[in-house]
């Protein structure tokens, strides 16, 4: 376990947690929602709600109005009575940000909340959630390991690596412009190659000569990155590249084929609508609809730098 970093939590601009500083809970104006819920079990759904509010009891009328308003808005008012060993998982989760949301927060963390819960009921309640918090107008930090979750819901999104924060972008952003390639490699695997950047604004790799995204000069060195999405089995109007691959072998889905290719020596998976022979061993074209990505290596450290420090860090 690591040991943990002397930091001061600033929200909005004053202090609410640091050394000498420790607001009691109903003052820090900050709600929060785990990944079970963490409600109390000798309490009813009205007073769990209740909780941050006064006395926590909600007796006060205008505590009362509160608390069924927010018992409206996430759809549990007919389980104001029950205890939570009586509810289910998604209803335990909806009580959690209830509660979160009673003493009208400034901002809600939502702490992975959905990963306890099985895929489908995932979906129905991440959908219900964000909802209510939309109709809330509150901002939500909202902590996951899942991708598709944080592109498919985030306003921004804030890349975070081994504990150093990697960049902070909209999805559609981070997506075409990643800053780094750790930040890159967050959107989705794809093929990672050494490449060497050319004056006409490609770059020589493994896959031969592509056209790529950088404004680095000629002759740089670098990782090139290409995401599976970007190519396909059919020509389109204006292909960036043109490539010669050799089918593996080709697996029937649902609603597509997921074809295994090699291109040179690269192994690349590709799922695609329209399916031509695939036969193991067919050689076919494939096409590259975008430009690659583009990052070059980062300095070289000089030699002082890169000798251990006799310094010892608290963390």
């Amino acid at each position: 376990m690591n040991n943990p970093i002397p930091a001061k939590f600033l929200f909005p601009a004053e202090p609410s947690f640091q050394k000498n500083t420790n607001l009691p809970v109903r003052e820090r104006r900050l709600g929060y929602v785990v990944q079970e819920g963490v409600l109390f079990p000798h309490l009813t759904v009205y007073r769990n709600t209740a909780y941050g509010l006064g006395n926590g009891k909600g007796k006060k009328a205008e505590e009362k109005q509160r608390i069924e308003a927010m018992l409206n808005l996430t759809g549990i008012s007919e389980l104001a009575g029950r205890y939570p060993h009586e509810l289910s998982g998604g209803q335990q989760q909806r009580v959690a940000l209830a509660r979160a949301l009673a003493p009208d927060p400034e901002l809600i963390l939502l702490d992975e909340p959905f990963s306890a819960l099985d895929e489908q009921l995932r979906r129905q309640i991440r959908e219900e959630m964000m909802s209510v918090l939309r109709k809330n107008g509150k901002s939500a930090v909202f902590v996951s390991h899942d991708r598709e979750e944080a592109l498919q819901y985030a306003d921004k999104i804030a890349v975070i690596q081994q504990g150093r924060l990697l960049q902070t972008a909209p999805p559609a952003e981070l997506y075409r412009r990643p800053a780094n390639l750790d930040a890159a490699l967050f959107i989705g695997e794809g093929i990672v190659s050494p490449a060497v950047l050319n004056a006409d604004g490609t770059a020589d790799c493994g896959l031969g000569r592509l056209p790529v995204q950088s404004g680095a000069s000629a002759g740089t060195r670098g990782t090139l990155l290409i995401r599976p999405e970007q190519f396909s089995l059919h020509r389109q109007s204006a292909p960036a590249a043109e490539l010669s691959a050799t089918i593996l072998n080709a697996i029937p889905k649902a609603r597509h084929t997921q074809i295994r290719l090699k291109i040179g020596q690269t192994v690349l998976t590709l799922d695609t609508p329209y399916a031509p022979d695939c036969s193991d061993g067919t050689q076919t074209r494939i096409y590259l609809n975008s430009e690659a990505l583009f990052f070059p290596e980062p300095p070289a450290h000089k030699a002082e730098d890169t000798m251990p420090s006799e310094r010892h860090n608290d963390a």
